[in-house]
């Protein structure tokens, strides 16, 4: 009987999460925190490596799935990779990369040096966690992998372990907890009319019975439960408002991570359970597609006009963050295809350029020494200049200036809602007025980082800038131009990536 060897790159799904998982346990054998820092380090870069030999591979647009030990489903539990996926893991162990670069003296500074370790440790096994969500394919191990974020990320915030960062932390948890609550009811209930977990067997289950009519009711409250549920992870408008104080008191790079990655992750357990379980037909016969719409629309303004009214750096970063979650939401509730690539797009722009925003800030809050308020920050920016481009770039992104990755977003989300039916006037005109409301305090922020201090002259600290932060926050601004100009050819994979969902 002749066997047939598979690729060497059937096995990255795998391999990835394997690595990220051991090297978190390995963090203790270590001396130091630098030692921790430098390890976990190199293990994102190759597997960032490994991502994209990956994607290369299932370019073209194949896809395939990976049977985790030698039981099938429903004992054994599945990985599945394609084009989406891989690109996905590609951009999370890049941004993992860059943020813990980028904010590498701001881990020195915060977390007491016997702690670093620790702290190295938890960001670990968060991306191993994160990498698990996008390549798993059983809904339960997805929750399981859900909890293991919830839990570091926790973590990552009360890490700097002053009083206002174990408060935040507290309400983190407590918000985290109901969600994962709601998921767990959803996935229990879905699992009784079904009796599957892998998600292509539930995408069966559930389109049999949508089509018979039977368990209707069951079936609505379990899709929407898991979705209120990741809604609530994801610091989606209303259920946002332990968004700000955890990324206000953290540290730097757990600020970058938490906006620029958690987030991301239990959205992209939303789009596979629209795409592979539910199914779009179904939930736009449950409504949900128009409930994701209304909460995407309320977001995008709410919290907009919330960041308008913080004085407070973080704060105010951390409710655009809101601002542009709902930005996601709102190209899901369009229902088509060519929304859900929009909200993809879009989940790849804020991955990128809120770490970005939030590296640079923390620069800036160091020159200012330790100034977290506007006022404070005043002509910073020609003290730590690269911080200042980065944030300026940043800024300007998310306003919607051409050529960079968030007017591509605006872009394509606006040419998806032209084939919508009565979501294309709501959903232009919120776009219109969130971007107005993005330039009505990004601008802003940027004239007082670079304006001038009365009687005082800039000075260019060379000393801060001479470090890895410079290179991670340049890397930043090229990736964002890359998403900003390559809008086609990305769109052209997410559609490919998508068709095989």
């Amino acid at each position: 009987m002749e066997v047939k060897l598979l690729p060497f790159t059937y096995n990255v799904p795998f391999f990835s999460i394997f690595l990220a998982l051991l090297s978190a346990v390995s963090v203790p054998f270590l001396k130091n925190g630098e030692q921790a820092l430098r390890m976990i380090r190199v293990v994102q870069a190759v597997v960032a490596a490994l991502s994209a030999a990956l994607l290369a591979h299932l370019w073209s647009g194949d896809s395939f799935t990976f049977m985790m030990g030698h039981f099938p489903a429903p004992w054994g539990n599945e990985l599945r990779a394609g084009p989406l996926e891989a690109l996905l893991a590609l951009a999370f162990s890049l941004v993992m990369f860059l943020s813990l670069t980028g904010g590498a003296e701001d881990i020195r500074r915060d977390i007491r040096e016997e702690r670093q370790g620790q702290y190295c440790l938890l960001m670990q096994l968060l991306y191993a966690a994160l990498l698990a969500m996008v390549y798993t394919n059983d809904l339960f191990t997805a929750y399981v992998f859900v909890e293991i974020a919830a839990v570091t990320a926790c973590i990552a915030v009360v890490a700097k372990e002053s009083g206002r960062s174990v408060v935040a932390a507290i309400r983190y948890l407590v918000f985290s907890c109901l969600g994962s609550g709601l998921i767990l009811l959803g996935i229990s209930m879905l699992y009784s009319v079904t009796g599957h977990l892998l998600m292509e067997d539930l995408g069966r289950a559930v389109a049999q019975l949508a089509q018979t009519g039977r368990y209707a009711i069951p079936l609505t409250a379990s899709a929407l439960l898991m979705t209120l549920g990741l809604a609530i992870k994801s610091a989606q408008f209303p259920f946002h408002a332990w968004l700000p104080d955890a990324h206000a008191s953290a540290t730097t790079a757990s600020s970058a991570i938490l906006s620029g990655l958690v987030l991301k992750g239990y959205i992209v357990l939303i789009i596979k359970l629209i795409l592979r379980v539910f199914g779009s037909s179904v939930l736009i016969e449950m409504y949900l597609h128009d409930l994701l719409f209304l909460l995407g629309v309320a977001g995008m303004l709410f919290a907009s006009v919330a960041a308008l009214r913080q004085e407070e750096v973080k704060r105010m970063i951390a409710y655009s963050s809101s601002a542009q979650i709902s930005y996601i939401f709102l190209a899901l509730g369009l229902g088509s295809r060519a929304g859900t690539a929009a909200a993809c797009f879009q989940l790849l722009t804020h991955a990128f350029t809120k770490p970005m925003i939030f590296v640079g800030a923390g620069a800036l809050i160091r020159a200012g020494e330790g100034g977290h308020y506007w006022s404070d920050l005043r002509g910073m920016a020609w003290r730590a200049p690269v911080a200042g481009i980065g944030f300026t770039v940043g800024g300007l992104s998310l306003c919607g200036l051409p050529l960079l990755a968030g007017f591509s977003s605006k872009y394509s989300l606006a040419v998806a809602a032209l084939a919508g039916e009565w979501q294309t006037m709501p959903t232009l005109f919120s776009l219109a007025v969130s971007s107005v409301l993005n330039a009505m305090y990004y601008i802003p922020a940027i004239l007082v980082i670079w304006g001038r201090r009365d009687g005082e002259r800039g000075t260019f600290l060379s000393a801060k800038e001479a470090s890895a932060h410079r290179w991670a926050t340049l890397c930043f601004v090229a990736f964002n131009l890359v998403l900003g100009v390559g809008v086609g050819p990305i769109l052209a994979l997410i559609h490919t990536g998508l068709a095989l969902f």
